[in-house]
């Protein structure tokens, strides 16, 4: 029967993991995230940061504590406070522009990190100033001008009525986390600007927000130069909170050249060089490789490093007992699909015109009628975005002003139509899928390839038993990587490829906000959409099985018996991952064992032992919740549905206990895997954090619709 229907609400409990993590970009800019244990203190370099009791985990909370507003106060002064920390917070942003502006670099030809953010801040600032009467021209955006003047105007209490409160609450939603027009990487450009300022309270409510998101076992990446500090702080929070939080060393892979790279490494390498017999950082475990997004990687290079340093990391093993692997997490087959000609107006225009004539006022006078247009239209947007999702709070006013700007309409200058980067396009879905494909094509090659004495990188890593090699991403080519190397694991974050661009499933802004079910599980997504991204992380068709395995499934919906044999058939598959594995097939199976249909109940058999086979890819993390949109409990939610979807029994029902068994499936595997490569799990540190699914129906047929609806408790 292809309408289902869930049998009753089912409480999702916590998924305690997070396997992909940014720590810059895990603090969203709001949040209704609350520090629920009392007083903590911890020290953070030469500095005593404290977290209060009722303090909100986010940036404006931090901004709010910064201000010394106390954490019980309410009604009307909270507001005033929350809109306070608010212009504090786009201030920031104006002062990164004057000290960091990615446009007074001399060579604009490439693309700019932090340009589309940066272009976010100046294309505020002339708004701003044309609806306060300033008509003067306006300064180029590389010049520190227009940013202090918008200071200046920001500093008079009669401009900071009602509409100029919400113009600035729109513009740090789109500043400082990333979105449909603005890549990724550019939000965590803007977040320098706070991190800086607050480097001990941003640590600090990070942390914080990971307890409250119910995360108890995570590993972190952050830049080299944080290593020290954040080391340090991860320690005395794991000592307090009963956390198992570990850091990674990220690299600047994506910018470095392959000297500055080599360079990076030995910098990384000597947070791993024992001193005076102890290791120098208690809690970092691994290096991070960010992912090269728009060139090809130096996989090669990295594996070389490795393996020549091999003694310094045995060391390192031998040294700390509680870490039994160094992980290695290597960035691949995602992308951003910025480019030299997608990217900012701005950056667009600099690039590709041969005189500026009369850009900038154009640009100006462009921006004030998108602005004109969007509050025109407001009412009718709020209409139609209320229609399409369930949610309590009621979208900005504001809400579609970037889709006027860069969606809706189009500036022409100097004969040039200018284009922003869009992670709907087709030129930057063409741009990410060709270079998270050839990336991940990259790593299969330096993973394959042979010394002198015909051994290939990918055995010699893991025949050290030094290391454990993690993907992150793999959106692509994910079945051939497990297929031919069958040791790898993967880390799943759908969330954050959705709001990257990487999964390439929304190819207009018009799908993109239609399947709101998708991305927050609250609305509607098309079963099309449901079907590519089985396909793409966790294929379940007849080929997934070899001859030998289906006729294993056949024998137990022949005989009812042999469940206990499962794992005899699963090559290549550790031993560490089998009980978790084993439990979720038998359970899964006794749902069926009382269907009469024997062609049902095989084809039923058939399918969970592909999802078994699938194990690689249940293994998940957030990437950046503050930047991305993304949640780990979201990621644990949309993989059970993703397993159940297509399940039903052949009267529509999807059962309670399928959905349970998946989500036992997902911490099982998260626990076994933690214990091969780190050490023991103690699952009692971090809070419940429980949502209930609330809906989940559809018609699983092409062309169709899946119905979704969560609730947090």
């Amino acid at each position: 029967m292809a309408y289902f229907k869930l049998e009753e609400p089912v409480r999702f409990h916590r998924y305690p993991f997070d396997f992909h993590s940014h720590f810059a970009g895990i603090l969203p800019v709001e949040s209704n995230s609350r520090w629920t244990r009392d007083r903590r203190v911890f020290r953070v370099g030469e500095r005593q940061v404290s977290l209060e009791k009722g303090q909100e985990l986010s940036l404006i909370g931090l901004l709010m504590s910064a201000r010394g507003v106390a954490p019980d106060v309410d009604g009307k002064a909270l507001e005033e406070a929350r809109q306070a920390a608010h212009y504090e917070l786009f201030e920031l942003a104006l002062q990164r522009m004057v000290r960091r502006n990615p446009f007074a670099a001399t060579d604009r030809q490439g693309y700019l990190r932090g340009e589309c953010a940066a272009e976010n801040i100046y294309l505020a600032c002339l708004i701003l100033a044309q609806r306060f009467g300033r008509t003067s021209p306006p300064a180029a955006i590389d010049q520190p001008a227009i940013y202090l003047g918008t200071l200046e105007l920001l500093g008079a209490s009669a401009v900071r009525d009602s509409e100029t409160d919400q113009f600035v609450r729109y513009f740090n939603r789109k500043i400082w986390s990333g979105n449909k027009y603005t890549p990724f990487d550019d939000a965590y450009w803007a977040r320098g600007a706070i991190r800086d300022r607050h480097p001990g309270e941003f640590a600090c409510l990070t942390l914080g927000f990971l307890l409250h998101e119910g995360i108890s076992h995570t590993q972190t990446a952050t830049g080299e130069d944080e290593v020290a500090v954040l080391d340090s702080l991860f320690e005395q929070f794991n000592a307090s909170e009963k956390t198992a939080y570990r850091l990674l060393a990220h690299t600047a892979h994506g910018y470095a050249s392959e000297a500055a790279f080599d360079a990076e490494l030995h910098r990384i390498l000597r947070h791993f060089e024992i001193q005076q017999g102890q290791p120098p950082q208690a809690r970092l475990v691994g290096i991070d490789l960010l992912g090269m997004e728009t060139a090809t990687g130096l996989y090669r290079q990295f594996f070389d490093f490795l393996l020549e340093q091999a003694a310094v990391f045995r060391r390192y093993l031998d040294g700390k007992p509680e870490t039994r692997k160094v992980v290695l997490h290597i960035h691949c087959g995602e992308g951003t699909g910025v480019s030299d000609d997608n990217r900012s107006l701005c950056g667009y225009f600099l690039r590709n015109a041969n005189a500026l004539d009369d850009f900038y006022a154009a640009l100006s006078a462009y921006a004030w009628k998108c602005y004109g247009n969007t509050i025109r239209q407001g009412k009718a947007r709020l209409r139609e975005r209320e229609n399409l999702q369930d949610r309590d709070k009621a979208p900005s006013a504001l809400a579609g002003l970037f889709d006027e700007l860069f969606f809706g309409n189009s500036l022409t200058s100097s004969g040039l139509r200018l284009r922003r980067f869009d992670i709907t396009s087709g030129t930057t879905q063409a741009l990410v899928a060709y270079y998270a494909r050839t990336n991940v094509v990259n790593l299969c090659q330096a993973l394959a390839s042979r010394d002198a004495d015909g051994n290939s990188y990918y055995r010699r890593l893991l025949e050290s038993d030094l290391f454990s090699l993690r993907i992150g991403h793999a959106y692509y080519y994910r079945n051939y990587l497990a297929s031919k190397f069958p040791e790898l694991c993967f880390d799943t974050n759908l969330g954050s490829n959705f709001i990257t661009g990487a999964s390439g499933l929304f190819d207009s802004l018009q799908e993109y906000r239609l399947n709101r079910g998708l991305r927050h599980l609250d609305g509607y997504v098309g079963t099309d959409q449901l079907k590519e991204l089985s396909l793409a992380i966790a294929y379940q068709g007849e080929q997934r099985l070899d001859p030998q395995q289906m006729q294993y499934v056949h024998a137990l919906a022949e005989s009812q018996s042999g469940f206990d044999e499962l794992g005899e058939h699963l090559p290549g598959t550790p031993g560490w991952a089998k009980p978790a594995l084993e439990q979720f097939f038998v359970s899964q199976c006794a749902l069926y064992r009382s269907e009469e249909d024997r062609y049902f109940q095989f084809e039923a058999y058939r399918r969970l032992f592909a999802q078994v086979l699938n194990w690689r890819s249940y293994l998940l993390g957030a990437d950046g919740q503050g930047v991305e949109h993304s949640n780990v409990q979201d990621e644990a939610i949309r993989m059970a549905l993703l397993l159940n979807y297509a399940a039903a029994d052949r009267h529509g029902r999807v059962p309670v206990a399928s959905l349970e068994n998946a989500q036992r499936l997902l911490v099982q595997l998260g626990s076994a895997y933690w214990e091969e490569t780190i050490g023991a799990v103690d699952l009692a540190g971090a809070p419940h954090r429980d949502r209930e699914l609330q809906r989940f129906e559809g018609f699983a047929a092409p062309a169709s619709v899946v119905r979704i609806s969560t609730r947090s408790s």
